[in-house]
């Protein structure tokens, strides 16, 4: 039995042409990914509390630095001297003596290049990967394109749209999603049961 395809959350941030308050930031890349948002910081401990983005947040282990877009749009780069990953948070202690840093941090979106992402096991995918495939039925006739990418408790549901603007709602279950390939830019979907 084939597994069911997965996905992983990390995000495409597109700051570098449009900041929260319309200037461009220079230290931000088209293709950052957002793994994390700092919820709050500790700044007598030199501790920053992060709410993951990602879904596998042990990927906080392998950062020498956080690298930090404020709410301002200015660059932030922490160096950790080491994280906890708990339940709900990622606590990573950093070094340094710069308090007013450390303070400036909250709200921040922890962020990495496109390529530094954590590599994936098989059959699971990232969001930013998948959306725009082209999703092709069996028989090879194009569906649609895929627009979002929704998480729910039973299985993700992939919406796709047709040229028309129709909305098709697929479930990301082996039954219906048949083939992911990335490198050819489509999903192989068996919409049979579900017209």
């Amino acid at each position: 039995m084939r597994p069911r395809p997965r996905i992983t959350f990390e995000w495409c941030l597109r700051l570098s042409s449009d900041t929260r308050n319309g200037r461009r930031n220079e230290n931000a890349n088209e293709g950052d990914i957002t793994i994390g948002r700092v919820a709050s910081v500790n700044v007598p401990r030199r501790e920053v509390r992060i709410a993951p983005a990602t879904g596998h947040p042990e990927r906080f282990h392998e950062l020498r630095d956080l690298r930090l877009i404020t709410r301002q749009g200015q660059t932030i780069f922490l160096p950790v001297k080491n994280v906890r990953v708990t339940a709900k948070a990622v606590i990573a202690k950093v070094e340094t003596d710069n308090e007013d840093e450390i303070a400036s941090a909250r709200g921040a979106l922890v962020v990495v290049s496109h390529a530094d992402r954590f590599p994936l096991p098989e059959d699971e995918y990232y969001v930013d990967d998948l959306i725009g495939l082209v999703v092709k039925d069996k028989e090879g006739e194009v569906i649609g394109r895929l627009r979002e990418v929704w998480e729910t408790p039973a299985n993700d549901i992939y919406q796709v749209l047709d040229d028309g603007g129709r909305e098709i709602l697929l479930p990301a279950v082996e039954d219906v999603i048949l083939k992911v390939d990335i490198e050819s830019g489509e999903i192989v979907a068996d919409i049979s049961n579900l017209i």
